[in-house]
C-alpha cells in the first residue's frame, strides 16, 4: 500500500526553485530596464510603475511555477512563493536602505505578493490541466 503522507507535505525545494527562477527573470528585467533608462530617452519617472510590473510578472512566474510541479495546491504554493518573495525584497531593503521603515506601503507590498502568488498558483494550476 501506497504511503500519501509525502504527497501532502508541502516540497520546499519546488517553492525555492519557482522563487529563484522569478528573482532571474526580475534581474533580467531589471537588467533590461538600466540599460534602456542609461542609453535611451526613456524618462526616469517611469521607473517605478516599471519595477512594479517587474515584481508582479516576477511572483506570477514563482507562483505558476511552483503549482506546475507540484500539480495541487496551487494557490497554497503560489502564496508561500509570493511571501518568500517579498520577504527577501523587505529584508534587502532593510539592510540596503538608510531610514527603512516598515509602513503601509511594505504592507501593501506583501498583501500585494501573497494576493499575485495565488493568482500565480491558480493559473499554473489550469496550466497543467
Amino acid at each position: 500500500m501506497k504511503d500519501n503522507r509525502a504527497d501532502n507535505r508541502l516540497r520546499m525545494s519546488i517553492i525555492l526553485k519557482s522563487v529563484g527562477i522569478g528573482y532571474g527573470f526580475s534581474l533580467i528585467c531589471f537588467l533590461i530596464l538600466a540599460l534602456l533608462v542609461t542609453y535611451t530617452r526613456l524618462s526616469e519617472g517611469i521607473v517605478p510603475m516599471v519595477t512594479q510590473g517587474i515584481i508582479i510578472m516576477g511572483l506570477t512566474i514563482s507562483g505558476a511555477g511552483a503549482a506546475m510541479r507540484a500539480k495541487s495546491r496551487g494557490w497554497l504554493y503560489g502564496i508561500i512563493c509570493g511571501i518568500i518573495f517579498i520577504g527577501i525584497v523587505v529584508i534587502v531593503s532593510w539592510v540596503a536602505v538608510d531610514g527603512f521603515t516598515f509602513d503601509k506601503y511594505v504592507l501593501s507590498k506583501v498583501l500585494l505578493g501573497v494576493a499575485v502568488g495565488a493568482i500565480g498558483g491558480m493559473i499554473g494550476i489550469n496550466l497543467i490541466r
